[in-house]
């Protein structure tokens, strides 16, 4: 079995330019054309700024409300990403105190590139918000972003990643005779280590997740697992292109992947209710709890 992860370099997005012609015209230079069942990821940045999923820090530094104002206040947040936060998310889930809680000397040291940035960084943003989108996934920061866009401005993620996914899917479809599978992706803190990871925020064309709960092992015992993130293990393939090519490799093209092609199914549809993530959460302290009284654990 073989898979082949290639890298498309495409020149700077901007509205101007038409992002699928792009696309499309990289990969017939670059990976010999889009071929079918070939897995399309593409960042979600190139399509905020495609299609102007921007904001102007002034404009919101301007407006801020007086909500905002008070949140940047006790957070020591920038007023102007707070107002963009409130803005793009449903709302606010929780604040992490980040140079509250690392020792920033040590931090600077292990995982800075160089210290005075680390410092300059923390000191202007010490403060995590962690932010529920309207899709149902949550996001650090509402996944605005400063970085590698035009200065003034910063850009926030497609609130429907899977309806851009499918528009893209069909759009590829329409000018390529090819149908492909298409996943958007986003840089998103780690909950249990130090560090970010790619995750899949949208999908078209592609089961996100792997449905082989009580599949038979090699021994013919039923397995407790085999529901895999197929979308996020992607991401994180695509990753290893993406983030070494000093921002010049947007998207990149899986092939020779197996996988099962569906459209009436999107990342959305495999987040954990809201509803059932009170009752998992009450239900595991209650479960905890009983067993500390009966010192068991």
């Amino acid at each position: 079995m073989r898979l082949e992860i290639i890298g498309l370099k495409l020149p700077e997005v901007t509205q101007e330019i038409d992002l699928l012609d792009a696309i499309v015209s990289a990969a017939e230079k670059q990976a010999g054309g889009l071929r079918r069942d070939d897995v399309l990821v593409i960042t979600s940045k190139i399509i905020s700024k495609a299609r102007g999923y921007i904001f102007s820090i002034k404009e919101l530094e301007e407006k801020a409300s007086g909500r905002a104002k008070r949140l940047a206040k006790y957070t020591r947040k920038p007023v102007w990403l707070v107002e963009g936060i409130l803005r793009v998310s449903r709302r606010i889930v929780a604040a992490i105190p980040l140079t509250s809680i690392v020792d920033v000397e040590e931090f600077a040291e292990k995982y800075g590139a160089k210290r005075e940035n680390v410092l300059e960084l923390l000191e202007k943003d010490p403060c995590v918000l962690v932010t529920a989108m309207p899709d149902g996934r949550l996001a650090t920061d509402a996944g605005i972003d400063s970085s590698n866009v035009p200065p003034g401005f910063a850009c926030y993620p497609p609130l429907n990643p899977d309806k851009e996914a499918r528009r893209i899917a069909l759009e590829i479809r329409k000018r390529t005779g090819k149908d492909v599978a298409v996943i958007i992706v986003d840089t998103e803190a780690s909950l249990t280590k130090i560090g970010s990871v790619d995750v899949a925020i949208g999908c078209s064309g592609i089961d996100p997740v792997d449905r082989c709960f009580g599949e038979l092992d090699l021994y013919g015992k039923p397995k407790y697992g085999g529901i895999d993130l197929v979308a996020d293990e992607i991401a994180c393939a695509a990753a290893l292109l993406i983030k070494q090519a000093a921002q010049g490799v947007p998207v990149v093209v899986i092939r020779g992947l197996k996988y099962k092609k569906t459209y009436s199914v999107g990342v959305k549809d495999i987040y954990i209710p809201r509803k059932t993530l009170r009752k998992g959460i009450l239900k595991t302290f209650l479960a905890t709890a009983k067993l500390k009284l009966l010192r068991l654990i």
